[in-house]
């Protein structure tokens, strides 16, 4: 498989609280760093959650890349250095940092957003694993000799099955049934 099959979308959280009286110029600071970012290979978005006290005091900001090695690309570059510089005069204490990726950020909500319950979440799994199972099945009985043990057959078949559904299947399925997922309502 090559390089960037492997690699699947991962997601940054960022978490910084303002320092008091910051707030304005660490949002600027932000900006900054968004606008940056948007220019760099293998952005796929951002989510900027606004301060909301008493229960979310700070800024978090959800960064999306397509692959691990251009998230560590932005985070290497000297701009992204400078513009974190910039920001962490602004921000109270050390931020905060999360990386998610594979069945990590599967079904990870967006803030102030709950997480889908398990029913919903054991439905859109089974939709992706139900069919590899087959299918690769399919193909390991055509493979591997008959003689071959069940237990290392079932073996390889879960080999595969594993990474095709954390970074394949799974993360397309989850975008395909985001709103099942979240309970958005029908609009009216």
């Amino acid at each position: 498989m090559s390089e960037a099959v492997l690699e699947a979308a991962v997601t940054k959280i960022v978490d910084r609280v303002p320092r008091s009286g910051m707030q304005a110029r660490l949002e600027a600071a932000i900006e900054d760093l968004i606008r940056a970012c948007m220019r760099f290979p293998g952005y796929l978005g951002v989510t900027v959650m606004r301060p909301a006290p008493p229960s979310h005091p700070g800024f978090r900001l959800i960064y999306k890349f397509a692959t691990p090695g251009q998230l560590r690309a932005w985070e290497a570059s000297e701009e992204q250095h400078r513009l974190v510089r910039r920001a962490n005069l602004y921000t109270q204490g050390e931020p905060l940092h999360h990386t998610l990726s594979g069945l990590e950020a599967w079904f990870t909500p967006p803030a102030n957003a709950s997480y889908p319950s398990r029913a919903k979440m054991s439905v859109v799994s089974w939709l992706g694993v139900f069919p590899l199972v087959y299918l690769y099945g399919q193909v390991v009985h055509r493979i591997v000799p008959l003689s071959t043990p069940a237990l290392l057959r079932v073996l390889i078949v879960t080999a595969l099955v594993v990474p095709t559904m954390s970074y394949v299947v799974g993360p397309c399925l989850t975008r395909l049934f985001r709103g099942w997922l979240r309970g958005r309502a029908k609009q009216t």
